[in-house]
């Protein structure tokens, strides 16, 4: 299962990473500014959460042995990426103090 996900993953990061760089190329460039401009404000989100998700896989697949199976592992891995998800989470919904 986590093999799994992990291609899952690896498969939706190339993915949207190769839409954000288009995106990206497109807003500099005056291509439909406003549609480019759309998709970074709508899929950064998801891009980051899959981005976390590759990530802490890669990690947690290289680390863990075959010969053992470690209770405390996931939960070190696990911890500091939904906490990083989190702050992209408040960062992102935060509103934006008004200048005087």
């Amino acid at each position: 299962m986590l093999r799994f996900l992990h291609t899952l993953s690896g498969i939706l990061f190339y993915v949207l990473g190769a839409t954000f760089f288009l995106a990206y190329l497109t807003f500099r460039n005056d291509i439909v500014p406003m549609w480019s401009a759309w998709w970074m404000q709508v899929a950064d989100l998801p891009f980051g959460l899959v981005a976390l998700l590759y990530g802490g896989l890669s990690l947690y697949l290289s680390v863990h042995g075959t010969n053992g199976k470690s209770k405390v592992l996931p939960w070190i891995i696990g911890v500091p990426l939904v906490l990083l998800f989190a702050g992209l989470l408040v960062f992102n919904f935060w509103q934006k103090a008004s200048v005087l």
